[in-house]
């Protein structure tokens, strides 16, 4: 069936059912698309419905509930969580997808990549001194002002990971005082990366240890 017939049976048929419906609900039509994913969240076996991509057939993702469209992971995962959903949508290569993934993780341990990729965003909300639960960015925050940096309600603050000892909120530092050399790789594999790309994958099925040593299980082809 061609897509103007598509369009023109999913039109009717939401013609049809507003005619049903009490009141001021309404089905809307918002477009054909190419294809679809829908990500479960933790202990639930379908998928949400708000963690979604879809594509449509001139190749525009749109993008509800992933790391792509949040501000407190960094841009490389938010780059990399986009690629694969646009391989696995629109090329339909989840094997292609998971190289991918390993080629940006092989950039950041050989240190490829810039410190504005890397950083991390996160508005401070409230006095500093009123956080009880003290996490990454409000250490850097707090960092960031005894050095004599302007830091309140409102500010936001860019923060890198870096290596060394303490807590991954100890090791926040505000991106200003920091070198390409000092960031931890590790961090940015275990707990940027690889989270932000299974969130996709795992929803074909897609194991982080397949990710890692590139062993992608034929059984995906039943996906598609």
């Amino acid at each position: 069936m061609r897509k103007e017939e598509l369009i023109k049976k999913a039109e009717e048929f939401a013609e049809k059912v507003n005619k049903q419906l009490p009141g001021i609900i309404e089905l809307e039509f918002r477009g054909l698309y190419e294809g679809g994913i829908f990500v479960a969240r933790r202990a639930e076996e379908v998928g949400a419905k708000k963690r979604y991509a879809l594509i449509d057939y001139q190749g525009n993702l749109e993008v509800r509930g992933f790391e792509t469209v949040r501000r407190d992971w960094c841009q490389l995962a938010k780059n990399i969580q986009r690629q694969v959903l646009v391989t696995i949508l629109r090329d339909k290569n989840p094997s292609k997808a998971v190289q991918l993934v390993r080629d940006m993780i092989k950039k950041i341990k050989e240190k490829k990549v810039s410190l504005d990729e890397l950083v991390i965003l996160e508005q401070i909300t409230r006095p500093l001194s009123r956080y009880e639960h003290i996490g990454p960015h409000v250490k850097a925050a707090r960092k960031s002002r005894a050095r004599g940096r302007p830091v309140g309600e409102g500010t936001v603050i860019g923060f890198i990971i870096v290596k060394g000892s303490g807590s991954i909120s100890d090791r926040a530092e505000p991106v200003e005082d920091v070198k390409l050399n000092q960031y931890d790789p590790d961090y940015y594999v275990n707990h940027q990366i690889l989270p932000a790309s299974i969130r996709v994958l795992k929803a074909l099925g897609i194991t982080e240890q397949e990710v890692v040593t590139g062993k992608v299980q034929k059984k995906l082809k039943g996906f598609f």
